[in-house]
């Protein structure tokens, strides 16, 4: 199990909100994901340098070869 490194967590955070303060730019976060279908409900994301599968339940008409949205969605609180 890993641990979080709670001073370089704590410095990451402190050098944000000091960018935040002094620069207009550092208030806003702007994210973009090229997404494209491959197959039933396969689909395919581009996220800066990351590529990601999502694809839904058998049940709904997809192939379970990678994480559902809401599965991705739960990750993502925990993140």
């Amino acid at each position: 199990m890993a641990w979080i490194d709670s001073a370089s967590f704590r410095e990451a955070m402190t050098e944000r909100q000091d960018c935040a303060k002094t620069s207009p730019k550092g208030r806003h976060l702007a994210q973009r994901a090229k997404i494209r279908l491959l197959e039933n409900q396969l689909k395919e994301a581009t996220v800066g340098e990351f590529t990601i599968l999502c694809d839904g339940a058998a049940a709904r008409r997809g192939d379970d070869k990678a994480p559902s949205p809401l599965q991705y969605f739960v990750a993502a609180i925990g993140f």
